[in-house]
């Protein structure tokens, strides 16, 4: 599983009417799909909601939204192309909710089966009360899933083999250039990029050494430790 970042929820509890964020999105590389959960806070009874789940790259796929506080009260929860619809056909109302829980939880895909890279935004909410009155509702900031690649891939060719070291110790000693992520080339996560990670990857190759440190070789992911080193471009994710 891949996790990525959550959101604060202070920033939900200081909203007046009704607030929701996108959670953290959690990535299984089984099925291809990631999960997610819609944070709300309400001083408001609602009686329906729906809102758009609006991806920056084509690749993002809206593919069910269930459970929840929606889903425990028994709301019909669908989804469309775009959007999350949610109502209740006894007008059971969700009520207040001063510190924040899930509405829903948001199942996306991807057209190529690899972890989502890029911004999800949630867009156009329309939350209505018993009577029927649109709720103000506040939305908070897109989520980004930041800079994802697989360690070890140096020449960004999508594999790990020898071909990376001989790519970095290009660039390490004879003006080769740079790998397109550096942080996929920082094998031993050390944050630089230098002689150690070329000897890191070879063992990890070739004398049962131990594999880059995650994200790993074969899954897409983030950098779980803050460093130096960035990762401008590593498109086999997208």
């Amino acid at each position: 599983m891949l996790i990525f970042a959550a959101v604060s929820t202070d920033r939900l509890a200081a909203q007046p009417g009704v607030s929701i964020e996108m959670g953290s999105l959690t990535w299984d590389p089984a099925t291809g799909t990631g999960v997610f959960p819609v944070l709300f806070t309400s001083n408001e009874l609602i009686a329906g909601f729906q809102f758009d789940v609006v991806f920056d790259t084509p690749t993002g796929i809206l593919s069910d939204a269930c459970c929840g506080v929606a889903g425990s009260l028994g709301y019909d929860i669908g989804t469309g192309s775009t959007t999350v619809l949610g109502f209740s056909i006894t007008l059971t109302p969700i009520p207040p909710v001063p510190a924040a829980q899930t509405l829903v939880e948001v199942t996306i895909s991807t057209t190529n089966g690899l972890p989502y890279n890029g911004t999800i935004c949630l867009e156009n909410p329309v939350f209505a009360d018993p009577n029927a009155n649109s709720i103000v509702t506040n939305v908070g900031p897109c989520w980004d899933s930041g800079s994802i690649f697989r360690r070890g891939d140096c020449n960004g060719d999508l594999v790990f083999n020898l071909a990376d070291t001989i790519y970095q110790l290009a660039f390490l000693f004879t003006a080769g250039p740079a790998g397109p992520c550096r942080d996929a080339c920082d094998t031993n996560d050390d944050g630089s990029e230098n002689l150690g990670d070329a000897i890191y990857s070879l063992a990890a190759l070739f004398s049962g050494g131990p594999p880059p440190i995650a994200p790993g070789p074969v899954d897409c992911g983030p950098d779980d430790t803050s460093d130096a080193l960035d990762c401008e471009s590593y498109l086999n994710c997208n």
